[in-house]
């Protein structure tokens, strides 16, 4: 199982959204289960336009390093620049959770290390898996999002 959160809050995010879902169906060959679109403000640095928010689950036979391969050319084709930590983008994938596993290779640790502090990856991720026990803090997706202040608005199109 391979979750991942995806944003954009840059253009037309909606659609940055939808063609970042689409072309992670292509790339992993598999079905994928999308939350509801989330409204969300921006972390870390708050003077920018707000996100759209979303996450996706999958199952994949591909490593860990080889999906953030992969998903590092979906947001390279979709036209990421990266700028400056938490800066504006037109498309962030990040991989949440490879199962339940604890990885830490390179510039990748799972689970994300920050997940359970952001409303923007918890509320979508309870649509998907709400009882799903985050590996090593040991609750559910539910009770880590009611731990905290959850800012999220759905997304009306």
């Amino acid at each position: 199982m391979l979750v991942l959160s995806l944003g954009s809050n840059l253009g037309n995010r909606y659609a940055y959204l939808q063609q970042a879902i689409s072309a992670i169906g292509k790339t992993f060959q598999t079905k994928i289960n999308v939350s509801k679109f989330y409204v969300t403000p921006p972390w870390g640095e708050t003077q920018q336009a707000q996100f759209i928010n979303i996450a996706v689950l999958l199952k994949t036979d591909l490593d860990p390093a080889q999906c953030l391969l992969e998903l590092q050319s979906i947001e390279s084709k979709l036209g990421r620049i990266k700028t400056y930590k938490w800066g504006p983008r037109v498309i962030d994938i990040d991989i949440l959770f490879y199962g339940e596993e604890s990885i830490v290779i390179e510039d990748l640790y799972l689970p994300h290390p920050r997940a359970h502090e952001r409303a923007f990856v918890l509320a979508p991720v309870c649509d998907l898996i709400p009882n799903f026990v985050h590996p090593t803090k040991k609750m559910t997706m539910l009770s880590l999002l009611n731990s905290i202040e959850n800012n999220t608005k759905i997304f009306e199109i």
